[in-house]
């Protein structure tokens, strides 16, 4: 298996001093190039889960296991993940392009490079041209698009992806959702994708992992 969770559990202690579970003895297998929906209802732990894969989050148990590497106790800058977020969370400071290539940047690749790589990542989501629009002159769909490319453009190890057509309306959610399931198959990317909404999970997902709030 490509990437691995082995007995994931997460506590956090409420406002009262109490611990709580969200996520407990938790195992996820996932193969190379696999596209994984989480389903189920709101608190059952999905996002938790996707935020200890990406290292934003530390499991209280259990280990997590990338090509062979543990990366449990990574930070989330050294596990070559990209996550794409419900709120896109652009930098309004920035250009089509500055968002795009910020990931790179950092990277500190030679300036050719990120050019070719941010021209090539905005024509496979249809927007080419675009580089130096302002977020605040895009649609929902098209800030939605940047926020993908901005994702895909480092050519992470994993995708992912929380509920990230959730505030979208009905018509483009169905559009984006496709789009997104052909760039995935496209570059073969191995993807984990928090949803609610089961007919979305059935049209992306490979496979869905229906998950249910942890019982006290």
């Amino acid at each position: 298996m490509y990437l691995q969770l082995n007995n994931i559990s997460k506590r956090f202690t409420d406002r009262g001093g109490n611990e709580v579970s969200v996520v407990k003895d938790f195992d996820l297998s996932v193969d190379r190039g696999e596209f994984i929906c989480l389903v189920g209802p709101s608190g059952c732990g999905k996002t938790t889960v996707l935020r200890m894969i990406a290292g934003l989050e530390s499991p209280n148990a259990g280990n997590i296991i990338l090509d062979g590497t543990e990366i449990t106790n990574l930070p989330p800058e050294k596990r070559e993940m990209a996550v794409v977020f419900q709120h896109y969370a652009l930098f309004p400071h920035m250009n089509v392009y500055g968002n795009v290539a910020f990931g790179l940047n950092v990277r500190r690749l030679p300036k050719k490079d990120i050019e070719a790589k941010v021209k090539e990542i905005l024509e496979s989501v249809g927007l080419d041209g675009f580089e130096q629009r302002a977020p605040n002159e895009l649609s929902g769909g098209q800030q939605q698009r940047v926020a993908l490319a901005r994702a895909l453009v480092i050519h992470p190890k994993v995708l992912l992806c929380d509920e990230p057509l959730s505030n979208l309306d009905a018509a483009l959610r169905v559009q984006m959702r496709s789009e997104i399931k052909s760039i995935q198959r496209r570059l073969n990317l191995t993807t984990v994708y928090v949803t609610h909404d089961e007919d979305e999970a059935r049209f992306l997902a490979d496979r869905t992992i229906e998950m249910k709030s942890v019982t006290k």
